[in-house]
Protein backbone atom coordinates (compact mmCIF):
# COMPACT_ATOMS: atom_id res chain seq x y z
CA UNK A 1 0.00 0.00 0.00
CA UNK A 2 1.46 3.30 -0.55
CA UNK A 3 1.95 5.62 2.05
CA UNK A 4 -0.18 8.46 1.11
CA UNK A 5 -3.20 5.95 0.82
CA UNK A 6 -3.11 5.28 4.48
CA UNK A 7 -5.22 7.47 7.19
CA UNK A 8 -3.13 10.71 7.87
CA UNK A 9 -3.00 9.66 11.63
CA UNK A 10 -0.91 6.46 10.81
CA UNK A 11 1.09 8.56 8.24
CA UNK A 12 2.33 10.80 10.65
CA UNK A 13 2.26 8.83 14.19
CA UNK A 14 4.16 5.69 12.25
CA UNK A 15 6.27 8.17 9.78
CA UNK A 16 9.64 10.27 10.21
CA UNK A 17 8.07 12.88 12.59
CA UNK A 18 6.00 10.69 14.99
CA UNK A 19 6.45 11.53 18.38
CA UNK A 20 7.76 7.70 19.39
CA UNK A 21 10.22 8.12 16.36
CA UNK A 22 13.83 7.87 18.30
CA UNK A 23 15.29 11.67 18.08
CA UNK A 24 11.71 13.17 17.48
CA UNK A 25 12.09 14.43 21.12
CA UNK A 26 14.85 16.45 20.67
CA UNK A 27 14.17 17.30 16.84
CA UNK A 28 10.96 19.20 18.31
CA UNK A 29 12.99 20.69 21.41
CA UNK A 30 15.39 22.46 18.93
CA UNK A 31 12.63 23.44 16.58
CA UNK A 32 11.38 25.48 19.51
CA UNK A 33 13.96 26.65 20.68
CA UNK A 34 14.43 28.20 16.96
CA UNK A 35 11.30 28.89 15.86
CA UNK A 36 9.42 30.19 19.45
CA UNK A 37 10.87 33.68 19.33
CA UNK A 38 9.64 34.35 16.09
CA UNK A 39 6.02 33.12 16.72
CA UNK A 40 5.99 35.24 20.14
CA UNK A 41 6.84 38.24 17.93
CA UNK A 42 4.17 37.33 15.56
CA UNK A 43 1.36 36.20 18.44
CA UNK A 44 2.40 39.81 20.45
CA UNK A 45 0.66 41.84 17.13
CA UNK A 46 -2.26 39.70 18.43
CA UNK A 47 -4.27 41.91 20.75
CA UNK A 48 -4.83 38.51 23.42
CA UNK A 49 -6.58 39.33 26.28
CA UNK A 50 -6.26 37.50 29.92
CA UNK A 51 -9.58 35.72 29.48
CA UNK A 52 -9.40 34.19 25.88
CA UNK A 53 -9.47 30.92 24.84
CA UNK A 54 -6.85 29.49 22.93
CA UNK A 55 -5.86 26.36 20.96
CA UNK A 56 -2.79 25.26 20.19
CA UNK A 57 -3.18 23.20 16.98
CA UNK A 58 -0.07 20.35 16.84
CA UNK A 59 1.73 21.20 20.24
CA UNK A 60 4.81 19.10 20.36
CA UNK A 61 6.50 19.54 23.10
CA UNK A 62 4.27 22.23 24.52
CA UNK A 63 6.51 25.33 24.59
CA UNK A 64 4.08 27.68 23.02
CA UNK A 65 0.81 26.43 24.59
CA UNK A 66 2.60 27.25 28.11
CA UNK A 67 3.62 30.84 27.00
CA UNK A 68 -0.08 31.30 25.59
CA UNK A 69 -1.28 29.97 29.08
CA UNK A 70 1.04 32.64 30.88
CA UNK A 71 -0.14 35.06 28.70
CA UNK A 72 -3.84 34.22 29.07
CA UNK A 73 -3.97 33.38 32.70
CA UNK A 74 -7.91 33.68 33.09
CA UNK A 75 -8.62 31.99 30.11
CA UNK A 76 -7.68 28.38 28.76
CA UNK A 77 -5.37 27.14 25.99
CA UNK A 78 -5.86 23.46 25.02
CA UNK A 79 -3.14 21.60 23.44
CA UNK A 80 -3.90 19.35 21.35
CA UNK A 81 -1.53 16.49 19.15
CA UNK A 82 -2.42 13.28 17.32
CA UNK A 83 -0.12 11.98 19.58
CA UNK A 84 0.58 13.36 23.31
CA UNK A 85 3.07 11.49 24.95
CA UNK A 86 5.33 14.76 25.18
CA UNK A 87 2.85 17.03 25.98
CA UNK A 88 1.57 14.13 29.32
CA UNK A 89 4.90 14.13 30.61
CA UNK A 90 5.06 17.87 31.06
CA UNK A 91 4.21 19.99 33.81
CA UNK A 92 1.76 22.67 33.12
CA UNK A 93 -0.44 25.34 34.42
CA UNK A 94 -3.86 24.55 35.70
CA UNK A 95 -5.47 26.62 32.41
CA UNK A 96 -3.79 24.33 30.24
CA UNK A 97 -5.50 21.01 29.04
CA UNK A 98 -4.19 18.55 27.15
CA UNK A 99 -6.21 16.82 24.08
CA UNK A 100 -5.05 13.90 22.13
CA UNK A 101 -6.87 15.36 18.33
CA UNK A 102 -6.96 14.65 14.97
CA UNK A 103 -7.19 18.18 13.22
CA UNK A 104 -8.57 16.80 10.15
CA UNK A 105 -11.15 14.55 12.09
CA UNK A 106 -12.19 16.20 15.74
CA UNK A 107 -13.87 19.95 15.85
CA UNK A 108 -14.20 22.27 19.14
CA UNK A 109 -17.33 23.75 19.40
CA UNK A 110 -18.23 26.50 16.67
CA UNK A 111 -17.32 30.00 18.08
CA UNK A 112 -15.51 28.69 21.40
CA UNK A 113 -12.31 30.37 20.90
CA UNK A 114 -10.40 33.56 20.77
CA UNK A 115 -7.21 31.98 18.90
CA UNK A 116 -5.90 29.18 17.15
CA UNK A 117 -2.31 28.76 15.97
CA UNK A 118 -0.83 25.87 14.27
CA UNK A 119 3.15 26.14 13.58
CA UNK A 120 4.44 23.47 11.10
CA UNK A 121 1.10 21.32 11.10
CA UNK A 122 -0.85 22.34 7.92
CA UNK A 123 2.01 21.49 5.47
CA UNK A 124 1.76 17.75 6.47
CA UNK A 125 -2.16 17.54 5.96
CA UNK A 126 -4.28 16.48 3.37
CA UNK A 127 -6.24 19.53 1.72
CA UNK A 128 -5.05 22.43 4.17
CA UNK A 129 -7.64 24.91 2.81
CA UNK A 130 -10.41 22.60 4.31
CA UNK A 131 -8.21 23.00 7.51
CA UNK A 132 -8.29 26.73 7.52
CA UNK A 133 -12.17 26.27 7.02
CA UNK A 134 -12.82 24.25 10.07
CA UNK A 135 -10.27 26.48 12.21
CA UNK A 136 -12.36 29.96 11.18
CA UNK A 137 -15.32 27.67 12.42
CA UNK A 138 -14.35 27.36 15.86
CA UNK A 139 -13.26 31.14 16.26
CA UNK A 140 -15.72 33.26 18.12
CA UNK A 141 -16.09 36.81 15.96
CA UNK A 142 -13.22 39.21 16.16
CA UNK A 143 -10.90 35.97 17.00
CA UNK A 144 -8.00 35.47 15.29
CA UNK A 145 -6.04 32.51 13.52
CA UNK A 146 -2.16 32.03 13.10
CA UNK A 147 -0.51 29.39 10.88
CA UNK A 148 3.28 28.75 10.29
CA UNK A 149 4.11 26.63 8.16
CA UNK A 150 7.83 26.83 6.31
CA UNK A 151 8.71 26.63 2.72
CA UNK A 152 12.27 25.86 0.87
CA UNK A 153 13.85 28.27 -1.28
CA UNK A 154 15.01 26.69 -4.98
CA UNK A 155 17.64 24.52 -4.24
CA UNK A 156 19.65 24.82 -7.60
CA UNK A 157 19.96 27.97 -6.06
CA UNK A 158 22.26 26.81 -3.23
CA UNK A 159 26.13 27.15 -4.17
CA UNK A 160 26.47 23.99 -2.38
CA UNK A 161 25.40 21.32 -4.31
CA UNK A 162 25.67 18.34 -1.64
CA UNK A 163 24.12 20.22 0.62
CA UNK A 164 21.06 21.46 -1.58
CA UNK A 165 21.08 18.15 -2.64
CA UNK A 166 20.43 16.51 0.99
CA UNK A 167 17.50 19.59 1.59
CA UNK A 168 15.75 18.64 -2.20
CA UNK A 169 16.03 14.86 -1.02
CA UNK A 170 14.15 14.90 2.64
CA UNK A 171 11.74 17.74 1.02
CA UNK A 172 11.00 14.71 -1.30
CA UNK A 173 11.00 12.02 1.65
CA UNK A 174 8.32 14.36 3.90
CA UNK A 175 6.12 14.43 0.20
CA UNK A 176 6.47 10.43 -0.33
CA UNK A 177 5.91 9.52 3.41
CA UNK A 178 4.01 12.07 5.41
CA UNK A 179 1.95 13.92 2.25
CA UNK A 180 3.78 17.30 3.27
CA UNK A 181 2.94 19.80 0.44
CA UNK A 182 5.87 22.20 1.25
CA UNK A 183 4.16 25.04 -1.74
CA UNK A 184 1.48 25.57 1.18
CA UNK A 185 2.99 27.93 2.72
CA UNK A 186 2.39 30.60 -0.21
CA UNK A 187 -1.34 29.25 -0.14
CA UNK A 188 -2.18 30.44 3.28
CA UNK A 189 -3.09 33.87 2.62
CA UNK A 190 -5.79 32.55 -0.36
CA UNK A 191 -6.81 30.26 2.05
CA UNK A 192 -7.28 32.86 5.18
CA UNK A 193 -9.23 35.07 2.61
CA UNK A 194 -11.13 32.47 1.32
CA UNK A 195 -12.51 31.69 4.53
CA UNK A 196 -13.75 35.03 5.35
CA UNK A 197 -10.95 36.25 7.49
CA UNK A 198 -9.72 39.59 7.38
CA UNK A 199 -6.67 42.01 8.49
CA UNK A 200 -4.95 39.37 6.86
CA UNK A 201 -1.06 40.33 8.02
CA UNK A 202 2.16 37.93 6.07
CA UNK A 203 5.71 37.47 7.35
CA UNK A 204 9.02 35.02 7.16
CA UNK A 205 11.63 34.23 9.33
CA UNK A 206 14.47 32.69 7.18
CA UNK A 207 16.93 29.60 8.50
CA UNK A 208 19.79 30.21 7.91
CA UNK A 209 22.29 27.28 8.33
CA UNK A 210 25.90 27.37 9.43
CA UNK A 211 25.17 30.88 11.46
CA UNK A 212 23.51 29.88 14.61
CA UNK A 213 24.32 26.81 16.93
CA UNK A 214 20.66 25.89 17.82
CA UNK A 215 19.71 26.14 13.89
CA UNK A 216 22.96 23.94 13.04
CA UNK A 217 21.94 21.35 16.25
CA UNK A 218 18.14 21.32 14.40
CA UNK A 219 19.24 20.42 10.76
CA UNK A 220 22.17 18.24 12.04
CA UNK A 221 19.21 16.57 13.92
CA UNK A 222 16.85 16.20 11.00
CA UNK A 223 19.42 15.21 8.82
CA UNK A 224 20.38 11.96 10.79
CA UNK A 225 16.76 11.30 12.21
CA UNK A 226 16.06 10.93 8.71
CA UNK A 227 19.40 9.00 6.89
CA UNK A 228 17.74 5.87 7.28
CA UNK A 229 14.70 6.31 5.70
CA UNK A 230 16.46 8.64 2.59
CA UNK A 231 19.09 5.51 2.00
CA UNK A 232 15.78 3.32 2.04
CA UNK A 233 14.26 5.92 -0.24
CA UNK A 234 17.37 5.82 -3.20
CA UNK A 235 16.93 9.21 -2.35
CA UNK A 236 20.58 10.10 -1.91
CA UNK A 237 23.62 8.48 -1.10
CA UNK A 238 25.33 8.00 2.26
CA UNK A 239 28.61 9.68 0.62
CA UNK A 240 26.31 12.13 -0.42
CA UNK A 241 25.10 12.96 3.02
CA UNK A 242 28.10 12.71 5.03
CA UNK A 243 29.50 15.57 2.60
CA UNK A 244 26.24 17.17 3.26
CA UNK A 245 26.19 17.92 7.09
CA UNK A 246 29.33 18.52 7.02
CA UNK A 247 29.24 21.14 6.07
CA UNK A 248 27.65 22.39 8.90
CA UNK A 249 31.13 21.55 10.87
CA UNK A 250 33.11 24.68 8.26
CA UNK A 251 33.31 28.01 9.89
CA UNK A 252 32.68 29.58 6.07
CA UNK A 253 29.51 27.81 5.76
CA UNK A 254 26.37 29.67 5.38
CA UNK A 255 23.28 28.39 3.69
CA UNK A 256 19.46 28.90 3.59
CA UNK A 257 17.18 25.88 5.46
CA UNK A 258 14.12 27.25 5.01
CA UNK A 259 11.40 30.42 5.12
CA UNK A 260 8.99 29.70 7.97
CA UNK A 261 5.83 31.43 7.00
CA UNK A 262 3.52 33.29 9.10
CA UNK A 263 0.09 34.87 8.35
CA UNK A 264 -2.32 36.12 11.04
CA UNK A 265 -6.08 36.92 10.33
CA UNK A 266 -9.16 37.69 11.84
CA UNK A 267 -13.22 36.74 12.13
CA UNK A 268 -15.38 39.70 11.47
CA UNK A 269 -17.44 40.64 14.12
CA UNK A 270 -21.54 39.34 12.94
Amino acid sequence: MLSGSRPMSTRYTEGLLGHRTYGEYDRLLLLEQMCDPGTIRVLEHVPMAPDWHCAEVGAGTGGMARWLAERCPDGQVTATDLDTHFLDSAPRPGNLRVSQQDVTTTDFPTASLDLVHARAVLTHLPAPEQIVQRMTHWLKPGGWLVIEDPTYLPAEGSPYPDFARLLTACEKLLAQTNGTDSSWARRIPAAMAAAGLTDLKMSAELSACGRDKTEDQYWRQCFIQATPALLASGLITEPQIRRAISHLDQPAFSDAGWLMVSCRARKNHQ
